[in-house]
């Protein structure tokens, strides 16, 4: 079995997950864009998202929000997921998705780890796309994980890592990761850049290219309850985490933070204002 971070166990478990799939940001169409232009495969796509969480990303493959999105030719998507209760979530999620979206294809979701896919039924060597979308922090055993991945991509197959961090181009973003980094519990965030270790890993010399970067920046249109349930969605931020006087005090001091702040309205009279993201995709390609 693979391990996880009690952070991430804890802080994922039951009862959890509905407000990270209601509170979470999707992903802005120039990321998407980035990662199936990458592709070499025109389709029927074999992919694996490990880490699929309640199915955000797998949504948007699956059914574009919109004509700014690209257009995914689906054979079998599968999500690799270790939390129960997230699996859960997954599947009652894909209630949003439109059931022609779903016709033909195989898609489910199933136990495992980043370096786990034994029960995903797919076959070493066939898989065009392992996407992992705001997950790959959390991986215990990178050279393990690569290892486990390179087996099951194609020769021409291609390993994304996506994640959405509030920018650091605005000062309500700033302050407000100012306020909740403390109470991470020296879990591995994204923001601390402890991922980018792998990149050193004999398995990544051994078996992938360089990785290419990119980022995009957007907007999400918020209001003051809905960044008050993003940032509690965070595994640390969970009653299990913070609870009590504690969590009414850091409430109150994180409401304090975004009535007070200045910010870029976008419809004033009920409270929408834009919250800025920073999307960060990174592409890896196997060796020859």
């Amino acid at each position: 079995m693979s391990k996880i971070h009690p952070t991430a166990v804890s802080g994922f478990g039951e009862g959890t997950n509905d407000l990270y799939d209601r509170a979470r940001p999707s992903y802005p169409a120039e990321a998407i864009h980035t990662v199936h232009s990458s592709l070499t495969s025109s389709g029927p796509l074999t992919i694996l998202e490990p880490g699929s969480g309640t199915g955000i990303f797998t949504r948007l493959m699956l059914s574009p929000p919109s004509a700014s999105y690209p257009k995914w030719n689906i054979g079998k998507l599968i999500g690799v997921e270790p939390s129960a209760g997230m699996r859960g979530q997954w599947e009652k999620s894909l209630v949003k998705v439109p059931q022609d979206a779903l016709m033909g294809k195989d898609v489910r979701v199933v136990d495992g780890g980043f370096d786990d896919f034994s029960k995903t039924g797919v076959k070493k060597g066939e898989v065009d796309l392992v996407v992992i979308a705001q997950a790959w922090h959390w991986c215990p055993d990178h050279d393990k994980a690569f290892r486990e991945i390179a087996s099951y991509l194609s020769p021409t197959g291609i390993l994304a890592f996506v994640w959405n961090l509030e920018s650091s181009s605005a000062k309500l973003q700033t302050d407000l990761r100012a306020l909740y980094e403390p109470y991470d519990l020296g879990s591995p965030q994204y923001y601390k850049m402890l991922w980018r270790k792998g990149f050193e890993v004999e398995a990544y010399k051994e078996l992938f290219e360089p990785p290419a970067e990119s980022h995009t920046e957007w907007a999400w249109g918020m209001t003051e309850d809905s960044l008050v349930d993003r940032v509690f969605s965070k595994s640390f931020m969970t009653p299990i985490h913070l609870n009590g006087q504690a969590r009414t005090d850091f409430e109150a001091s994180l409401r304090k933070l975004i009535r007070e702040a200045d910010k870029e309205w976008v419809d004033q009279p009920n409270g929408v204002f834009n919250f800025k993201y920073d999307t960060h995709v990174v592409i890896m390609r196997k060796k020859p």
